[in-house]
């Protein structure tokens, strides 16, 4: 967005927009809302959001009317807030230095009742962005803290104590660090029209709400690949050996490898897949990644090696098949420009990352790239990603020598373990809600407020799914959301999705029997549901079709289907053993889960 003439990002936004719209993207609708101008926000949050994915649809409220506008605001995806510190009160910036303590009080208790009233009317919003309070455009030339600083720290407690779980607070203060106070405020135009950010500064904030769009639709990465040479490490392996190659902390080059690879292993211990795709010697590679005392990157931090004299195309395509995503899910790196523009030109989807000439500039841009991984939520199962992964090849070698799939799920030993309305896992279920495609029947994404909403309301299941076998735990690897409409004895399947980890296993169509039962047993006499067409689910396309549901209407973007219980084509109830922790009654079969994971 930098660099380029505000006439052209309009031309690119609109570009953009069609582009979305023509594949058939999803709307997501952002409201922004401020105490202070910023009309021209709406173009570049729209861009900031486009360029990542989102089919975004920008709207701004009114001149300092956050709590008026925040109640019409049902039906919005995002809404952002800008509470601006000079607009606290007509000229507070300049006035706060004469009041005493009582007055400025007032001025807080003011702020406390706005927020508290803002959220409270954004309850029902999927998810909310709201700035922290900065003094720094009025304040920087203070040597100590003063009274703008003071109440900003206030304001700011203020805020994490009042913010909902779907609440995101922006720290408005690293927008203004990586500008400059000079580049982000206009002084003249706020005196004239109270509009006191600059374009750049507005592109720049807009940036930083684009990995919180990203997460919400499910457009978040998932793996970081990177090439070797000049890239974990300065130097090349086969040319200047195993005790030639830097990344050590000692050396000033190797600080700047050492940063990166740091970088590295924090976000695949946050749940990032990490992986080498590089043309080198597999001994030797292997040999840095066991021997090398500076290595970080570890064999059992690595979720896949393509180490070949193959083309990096095809081993990324290799990754992404071997990890069931999609190649819109991985971030690669790589020092050689032919490299970069190969992948580039072959695998548009893949976000592709090239080390800067001047390597003092890495470690800033790989912090600026790990945003694209950013999560709304974080659960257990992050911490365990790459084991699960190393533990799904151990499978694959077993299902190489069974002799037909009925035999490699038996000697798998798999149970299934639903959890009912589970607090405790409101994280990980938004979370699959927000990064499941391919295995998910509707793809309707929920943020942690929408869960928790809907385990109080009394009408939904939220089933979260957990599978495990004699290799492991796969942890909480589906779900489903059932809506109960005891008035005419039907449940509704809301949403229906499993993580790419468990598929053909039978523990889609086990789960599908035993929902049946369960239902049946509740008095439920009809089951609805459907299947939604998304660019990246045509693989369940005809799932429900192939577990026995009758179909009720087909379109091309929607099929429909209903089922009338008890449903003989539906799979048995016991199809793979079931447990219910904290409801052992309703279980179809009992059987202990191996290191379930909550």
């Amino acid at each position: 967005m930098f660099g380029m003439k505000y006439s052209q990002l309009l031309r690119e936004n609109r570009r953009l927009g069609e582009s979305l719209a023509a594949a058939a993207s999803p709307r997501y609708r952002v409201a922004l809302l401020s105490n202070t101008t910023m009309a021209q926000a709406t173009e570049l949050v729209e861009y900031a959001l486009r360029e990542g994915g989102v089919n975004a649809s920008v709207e701004i409220g009114g001149f300092d009317s956050i709590v008026q506008e925040s109640a019409r605001l049902a039906d919005v995806d995002l809404v952002v807030i800008a509470w601006e510190l000079a607009s606290m009160i007509d000229g507070f910036h300049y006035r706060a230095a004469a009041m005493d303590e009582a007055e400025l009080e007032g001025v807080l208790a003011k702020f406390r009742q706005e927020v508290s009233v803002a959220f409270a009317q954004l309850a029902a919003t999927p998810l909310v962005v709201v700035n922290t309070v900065s003094a720094l455009p009025f304040s920087q030339a203070s040597l100590r803290d003063d009274v703008l600083d003071r109440f900003c720290a206030r304001a700011n407690a203020l805020l994490r104590e009042l913010a909902p779980r779907h609440c995101v607070l922006l720290d408005i203060d690293k927008v203004y660090a990586g500008l400059s106070i000079e580049r982000s405020i206009d002084r003249r135009l706020f005196r004239t029209s109270r509009s006191l950010y600059t374009l750049d500064f507005l592109a720049a904030w807009a940036d930083r709400l684009r990995p919180c769009a990203m997460s919400a639709t499910g457009r978040a990465k998932k793996a970081l690949v990177f090439d070797c040479d000049n890239t974990l490490w300065k130097g090349v392996l086969g040319e200047d050996g195993f005790d030639g190659i830097e990344m050590s902390p000692d050396t000033p080059d190797g600080r700047i490898f050492a940063e990166v690879q740091a970088l590295a292993l924090g976000l695949q211990r946050s749940g990032v897949l990490l992986a080498l795709n590089t043309k080198n010697n597999p001994d030797d590679i292997d040999e840095v990644l066991s021997r090398h005392p500076a290595m970080q990157l570890r064999p059992d931090t690595l979720a896949g090696r393509r180490v070949n004299w193959t083309d990096k195309v095809a081993n990324l395509r290799s990754l992404a098949e071997a990890w069931n995503i999609g190649l819109d899910s991985i971030v690669f790196v790589d020092d050689s420009s032919l490299e970069v523009d190969l992948v580039r030109r072959m695998l548009p989807e893949v976000t592709v990352v090239q080390v800067p000439d001047r390597l003092d500039e890495y470690p800033a841009l790989m912090a600026r790239t790990a945003t694209l991984f950013f999560q709304l939520s974080a659960s257990r199962e992050d911490a365990r990603k790459t084991a699960m992964y190393r533990e799904e090849a151990e499978r694959k070698a077993l299902q190489e020598t069974a002799t037909d799939l009925d035999a490699y799920v038996r000697s798998l030993g798999l149970a299934l373990s639903v959890h009912e309305n589970p607090a405790e896992l409101v994280p990980r279920i938004a979370q699959m809600s927000q990064k499941t495609n391919q295995f998910n029947l509707t793809t309707r994404r929920y943020t942690e407020a929408d869960i928790a909403r809907m385990l109080a309301d009394g009408m939904h299941r939220v089933l979260a799914i957990g599978v495990a076998d004699r290799f492991g735990d796969y942890g909480i690897s589906g779900l489903c959301i059932v809506r109960d409409d005891r008035d005419r004895a039907t449940s509704t399947i809301d949403t229906f999705l499993l993580s790419c980890r468990v598929l053909g296993r039978r523990v889609e169509q086990a789960f599908i029997g035993w929902l049946a039962e369960t239902l049946r047993r509740d008095g439920i006499a009809r089951i609805e549901a459907s299947y939604v067409r998304t660019p990246k689910n045509a693989q369940v396309a005809d799932f429900f079709d192939r577990v026995g549901f009758p179909t009720v209407s087909r379109s091309d973007d929607c099929h429909a289907y209903a089922v009338n219980l008890p449903a003989p084509r539906l799979p048995a109830p016991d199809l793979l053993p079931v447990t219910t922790p904290g409801n052992p009654g309703a279980a179809s079969k009992a059987a202990p889960m191996a290191g379930a994971s909550a």
